[in-house]
């Protein structure tokens, strides 16, 4: 039986939808439960492959924030693609 796309869990209060990689949902919750990291804004967890906004904590930690209208207060000048317990494609866009 082909798997049905998109993946589709509930995860933290959060209905999450995954059209790539294609993977069973029990393993997309597990991908969920492992690599997620909370929101510095709201303390709600951000899932793998998300977009995130970047802030720069103390001694050049980055903090992550989701990239929506609630939480984003980092506009689009800091952001990437959150995966499975790290950073991927961040692009920072500096000021004139």
């Amino acid at each position: 039986m082909a798997e049905q796309v998109p993946t589709v869990v509930e995860y933290a209060g959060q209905e999450i939808y995954l059209f790539d990689p294609v993977i069973c949902a029990p393993c997309l919750l597990q991908l969920c439960e492992k690599y997620s990291t909370e929101c510095v804004n709201c303390g709600e967890m951000i899932p793998p492959f998300t977009q995130v906004g970047i802030h720069k904590g103390q001694d050049g930690v980055m903090q992550f924030v989701h990239m929506n209208t609630r939480c984003s207060t980092v506009g689009s000048a800091f952001h990437g693609y959150w995966g499975k317990g790290k950073l991927h494609n961040f692009i920072q866009i500096e000021a004139c």
